[in-house]
């Protein structure tokens, strides 16, 4: 199960881009069975590991879209676009999240 893999990672001294990828799966897994508030927690605790894996940023981000905080979501959209500029999923999110906030551009 995941959170053995988590531990067993933190025990072995895995790399932080490791750890992030595994607080990611642990997170989508949540979010699959729509319990959001903990899988931000394991999408923020990713992050601390590696802020650069535009995945994490735009799985956090769906999340807060989904709740309904457009402000913060957008923040976590642009960034994950940002990161990963050629990713067609990152940029609809983010232009469907600028919708939301600012009306149809």
């Amino acid at each position: 199960n995941l959170t053995e893999k988590i531990s067993q990672a933190k025990s072995e001294g895995q790399p932080g881009d490791i750890m992030a990828q595994l607080y990611n799966e642990v997170g989508l897994a949540k979010y699959m069975q729509v319990k959001f508030k903990e899988a931000l927690k394991d999408y923020d605790t990713g992050l601390t590991y590696c802020g650069t894996i535009a995945a994490l940023h735009y799985n956090r981000a769906t999340i807060l879209y989904r709740m309904g905080d457009f402000e913060e979501a957008l923040i976590g959209f642009q960034t994950a676009v940002k990161l990963d500029p050629t990713n067609e999923e990152f940029c609809v999110a983010e232009k469907s999240c600028m919708d939301c906030l600012f009306g149809k551009t």
